[in-house]
């Protein structure tokens, strides 16, 4: 069984949200967190679980991020390719990632990071 995973933001830390009912892992705010590998490990930890035990809904991975460090990109893009994977093999998945349309590096990571990937995605300017 999943269980609800919420983390509040901190100056290095984004918001995090794991909802087991919408299967849905939302960040928002900025990543940079001083042990970026213990941050993201038990978030990538429950996707790993929301793709296995839920053959039906959509998992959704949902990015409000202003900003991402170096290890932060990488964890994300460790979720990303478990999606695709999961994408790959039937399961149905979705990302939005919603960017400030005048943080133009913002956007182009999001483009970066989605644009090798088949899953279906949304990159959301507001």
């Amino acid at each position: 069984m999943l269980e609800r995973i919420y983390i509040e933001a901190t100056r290095s830390s984004p918001h995090v949200e794991c909802d087991p009912a919408s299967l849905v892992l939302r960040f928002v705010g900025e990543s940079y967190p001083e042990n970026t590998f213990q941050f993201y490990r038990p978030l990538i930890a429950w996707l790993d679980r929301a793709l296995a035990e839920e053959a039906d809904q959509t998992v959704t991975l949902d990015v409000a991020l202003s900003y991402l460090n170096t290890g932060s990109i990488k964890s994300m893009m460790d979720m990303l390719d478990r999606l695709d994977e999961a994408h790959q093999d039937g399961r149905p998945v979705m990302v939005l990632w919603r960017c400030d349309a005048e943080n133009e590096r913002i956007v182009e990571l999001a483009q970066e990071l989605l644009e090798d990937l088949s899953l279906p995605h949304e990159i959301r300017t507001e």
